[in-house]
C-alpha cells in the first residue's frame, strides 16, 4: 500500500511523550482560514517557491514497508526518551488504511504510535485507527455547528460522533483548541469547548500561529484569515506523559521520485 506525505520531522517533542519522529500525511478535508500547513490540505504534489526561487516539493510517495522502516531508524531514540511516532497532516485519516499498516508495523516492532486528529473523517476510518494508538490529540476547532462550518468548512456534528467514541474507547487523549484572535479566543468560547471536551478531558488551549501566512504565497495563495492583533492567552491542563517543549526538531527535505 502507498501514501503520500508532505514533511518527515524527527526529534519533535511537542507532538507527544518523549523524543518522537512526526509524520505528516498529504490531504485533508477541512481548509481552517488560520491553517499553518496549507501545503498539506491537497492530496496532490504542491512545490513551494521562496522569494529567492528557491523550491521544495511537497509530496512523496511512500510505501508502508518503506515508511515503517525509515521511521524505525531512531528506535533506539524512542525506547530510551519514552518517545514513538506520531502521525500528523494534513489530516493523516484521510489516509486511514495506510497509517493503520504503517501503525501495525511500528508496533510490531515495539514503537508507540500517537495521532493528531481534527476527526472530521469517517467514523469506520476513526475507529480503525485510533484503536491502534498509543494516544491521541483530538482537535476541536469551534464549539459552534455553524462558525465551524464557516472557519473550517465541516461539519462539527462528525467531529462530536468521534470524540464520543473517543471518550469510552479507553485510548489516552487530549483536546488541543487552536486559540484564533476574532474566532474562537474568548472566554466564553473557552468555557464552551472544556464542557464539549467533558469532565475530567485533559485540554490545551494552543496560542495563534503569527507564522502562518508565510507559507501561502509561497504556494501562489492568499492567506484567508486576517486575525485581530495581539496574542492569545494560553490555558491549558497537560496529560500526564505530555512532554513539555524544548529544542529545535529536525526537517527532513523530501525530492520528487518514486514510492519508495
Amino acid at each position: 500500500m502507498t501514501g503520500r506525505l508532505f514533511e518527515i520531522r524527527e526529534f519533535a517533542l511537542q507532538d507527544g511523550p518523549g523524543v518522537r519522529t512526526t509524520a505528516f500525511l498529504k490531504g485533508c478535508p477541512l481548509r481552517c482560514a488560520w491553517c499553518h500547513n496549507p501545503e498539506g490540505q491537497s492530496f496532490e504534489k504542491d512545490t513551494m517557491r521562496g522569494g529567492g526561487g528557491e523550491e521544495r516539493p511537497c509530496g512523496e510517495d511512500w510505501t508502508a514497508d518503506a515508511l515503517a522502516a525509515e521511521l524505525l531508524r531512531n528506535a533506539d531514540i524512542f525506547a530510551q526518551s519514552g518517545g514513538g511516532v506520531t502521525f500528523s497532516g494534513g489530516e493523516p485519516l484521510a489516509q486511514a488504511a495506510f497509517v493503520a499498516e504503517v501503525a501495525d508495523k511500528l508496533r510490531a516492532a515495539g514503537v508507540t504510535c500517537a495521532l493528531e486528529t481534527s476527526g472530521h473523517v469517517p467514523e469506520a476510518d476513526y475507529r480503525a485507527v485510533v484503536s491502534r494508538m498509543d494516544f491521541v490529540y483530538q482537535d476541536l476547532k469551534h464549539h459552534d455547528a455553524e462558525a465551524f462550518r464557516r472557519w473550517c468548512g465541516g461539519d462539527l456534528a462528525l467531529v462530536l460522533r468521534n470524540l464520543a467514541w473517543l471518550r469510552g474507547s479507553g485510548v489516552p487523549f487530549a483536546v488541543r483548541v487552536p486559540c484564533v484572535p476574532g474566532v474562537n479566543d474568548a472566554s466564553a468560547d473557552r468555557e464552551a469547548f472544556l464542557r464539549l471536551a467533558g469532565p475530567g478531558t485533559a485540554v490545551e488551549f494552543l496560542p495563534y500561529n503569527p507564522a502562518a501566512p508565510a507559507k501561502y504565497p509561497m504556494l501562489g495563495r492568499a492567506f484567508p484569515l486576517c486575525p485581530t492583533p495581539g496574542t492569545p492567552r494560553r490555558s491549558a491542563t497537560t496529560p500526564a506523559n505530555a512532554s513539555p517543549a524544548a529544542g529545535t526538531p529536525r526537517k527532513r527535505a523530501f525530492r520528487d521520485g518514486p514510492a519508495k
